[in-house]
């Protein structure tokens, strides 16, 4: 189908803040809990914010994930005050006392919880949070000292990022910014490509552009906030080199010229302590997810990381400004099913942000998941009156329009960002943008049409890949198609994503099946949790008329794809299940992939199978081409 390390990890935190690890035995933990004083508070005020409306005060959820995906980090501070009462061991417990008794003033608690942690005021928890107590309790030069002695193993640039905050929340600014300068000395300041990585080196940038970018905005803030105007404007056009088009730095580099101080507050010690949770947040959950791809050959599902998604939480609480990492917390936890807590935490984000009409496009998200469509559709025009000049919101607002069926508002939408784009490779991505919002229509001919043109202005990896996925499907463009999936590949012939391109879009041909169907087979053996590879070898199968194997593969790209339904796997699925004689099941996933809101040909294809079932004949069976592999997919065992 289309397809849509360096370090050891810090490993003996890691293990403690995944719980994978514990210093006590059971029969300590109970002792160590008993020291935590156990008071019967109730959350400090900025936490009891965050219960839903209307909660009851003794609800409760099957587990502590289950309350993240609701944000409601009101439950687990009360939870957290009885689980060592019942002999609960995650680490997510003494992290939410912690954070319950530092936002409530309560510093000597903190320190208790601390002390009862694996390893007491040496382990690791203490070394990742008591600097920021020590910075609450007015001690910021022992919280300095503090991070030299726990965290100095930590990967560039947290230790220096964690000692600027620290000077930053006690209003020492100088110190801080001569911190973020010799940080700035040690990095490389390189953006990662946007192409997949092509090596080590690349991989290792693009691991850590998003720390590196957050590091040096906060550089660019404090030069800002010092009235150095020439280094603050040089340190934010760095970020905008990371990220361009962020709403923040580009209203900052407005207020900037205009003489202003920074839309953002300065930091105190506790909204200190919320901006290095959310470094924490994005490091632990880059570390767990490479962790569970290295040990199970695939990204976990849900949420990728319970210890990064309790900082990312806890940090927007915390920094109640963070609305960049509040986009991100919701989009995470939309991704994860938590469509409840996305909405809570997306309506974090005030009118008055830069991120505003951001949070909007994120609501529209939010409801297309609801199937509300009207007012996914209302809150897209919602951002459009809020874009200003922003066309990336305004192709945001486009792709709502495209998923809600609303094809000629999508179509015009992007039209008007178009209008809007000064930059070459910006219009490239609109007119791409654009060409999949024909082809999802069915128009194939204008679709083809924006592709050749984004082509003619861009001939980036990311253009040519939707090339090939625009031309594979035009009877007019496949030829070319595939020349260009062909070059792509070339280039980087180890490439799943490459390869899968080029492979799927031969099979689309009888002339293009057997070139395809070796290529694939290739591919699997690369990537056999890759769900488009998976499916698309299970597609060339059942174009060779071998239906139960295509069934076994099929089912495992179904099975890969649960938390996000694929309208295109679901109708493979269907039509393979009516090749073997389930028609009920086949009818089942054909209905199931029209819930998944397929482009309006595979619609009108979709709502004739599931009315006719299938009026063509069966692929017929053949004897499948030679491939110097082991063993055939179809025959490994399913796991």
């Amino acid at each position: 189908m289309r397809a849509a390390i360096g370090t050891a990890l810090w490993a003996a935190s890691l293990a403690v803040l995944a719980g994978t690890a514990e210093a006590a035995t059971p029969a300590q933990a109970p002792a160590a809990e008993a020291a935590v004083p156990q008071s019967g508070h109730q959350p400090a005020e900025i936490l009891r914010a965050t219960a839903p409306a209307n909660a009851a005060a003794d609800r409760t959820y099957d587990s502590p994930n289950d309350a993240l995906l609701a944000a409601d980090l009101d439950y687990l501070a009360r939870e957290a005050r009885t689980a060592g009462a019942r002999g609960a061991s995650e680490s997510i417990w003494p992290i939410m006392r912690f954070t319950d008794d530092l936002a409530a003033g309560r510093y000597s608690e903190a320190r208790a919880v601390l002390a009862a942690t694996p390893g007491g005021m040496q382990g690791g928890l203490a070394d990742l949070l008591e600097p920021f107590l020590l910075l609450a309790e007015g001690r910021a030069d022992a919280g300095v000292s503090r991070i030299d002695q726990g965290l100095s193993e930590m990967p560039s640039p947290l230790p220096d990022v964690a000692r600027a905050l620290v000077f930053e929340g006690a209003g020492r600014l100088n110190e801080a910014a001569a911190i973020y300068s010799m940080m700035e000395e040690r990095l490389d300041l390189r953006p990662p490509p946007e192409s997949e990585p092509a090596s080590m080196e690349e991989f290792e940038r693009a691991l850590n552009a998003a720390r590196i970018t957050h590091a040096m905005y906060r550089a660019a803030l404090v030069q800002h906030r010092l009235g150095h105007t020439d280094e603050a404007r040089r340190l934010y056009g760095i970020v905008a080199q990371f990220a361009p088009r962020s709403a923040d730095v580009e209203r900052n580099q407005a207020r900037l010229a205009r003489g202003e101080g920074p839309q953002e507050a300065a930091l105190t010690p506790l909204n200190a302590t919320g901006r290095w949770m959310l470094f924490l947040s994005e490091f632990l959950t880059q570390a767990e997810s490479i962790t569970s791809i290295m040990a199970q050959g695939t990204a976990p599902e849900g949420l990728a990381s319970t210890s990064g998604s309790v900082f990312l939480q806890l940090g927007v609480t915390l920094a109640a400004d963070a609305d960049d990492w509040r986009l991100y917390a919701a989009g995470q936890l939309l991704d994860a099913g938590g469509v409840d807590g996305a909405q809570r935490v997306i309506d974090g984000v005030t009118t008055q942000s830069p991120f505003a009409p951001d949070a909007e496009i994120t609501r529209a998200n939010i409801l297309l998941e609801r199937r509300n469509d009207d007012a996914a559709v209302a809150a897209a025009e919602r951002a459009l009156d809020q874009a200003g000049e922003r066309w990336t919101v305004v192709a945001s607002a486009a792709d709502i329009y495209r998923i809600a069926g609303r094809a000629r508002q999508s179509i015009d939408t992007y039209g008007r960002a178009l209008a809007m784009v000064q930059e070459a490779k910006d219009r490239a991505d609109v007119l791409g943008y654009r060409a999949y919002a024909h082809r999802f229509s069915g128009d194939l001919s204008r679709a083809t049409a924006d592709m050749r043109a984004a082509y003619e202005i861009d001939q980036g990896v990311d253009t040519r890949l939707l090339y090939v996925s625009i031309l594979m499907d035009d009877p007019q463009g496949w030829r070319d198609g595939i020349q260009m999936a062909r070059g792509l590949f070339a280039e980087q012939p180890d490439s799943v994503l490459r390869l899968n391109a080029l492979g799927y879009a031969l099979i689309q041909r009888p002339e293009g099946l057997e070139e395809g169907y070796r290529l694939l087979w290739r591919g699997f053996n690369y990537g056999q949790t890759d769900y488009s590879v998976v499916d698309s070898l299970g597609w060339a199968y059942y174009l060779y008329g071998r239906f139960e194997e295509a069934r076994a593969l099929i089912e495992r790209a179904n099975d890969l794809t649960q938390d996000d339904p694929n309208a295109e796997i679901l109708d493979h699925l269907g039509d393979v299940y009516w090749r073997l004689n389930r028609r009920d099941d086949a009818r089942v996933k054909w209905r199931e992939a029209l819930e998944a809101r397929p482009d309006a040909i595979r619609r009108r294809s979709l709502e004739q199978k599931v009315s006719r079932g299938l009026t063509t004949s069966a692929p017929r069976q053949r004897d499948l081409p030679q491939v110097e592999l082991p063993d055939r997919p179809g025959q490994r065992e399913e796991t």
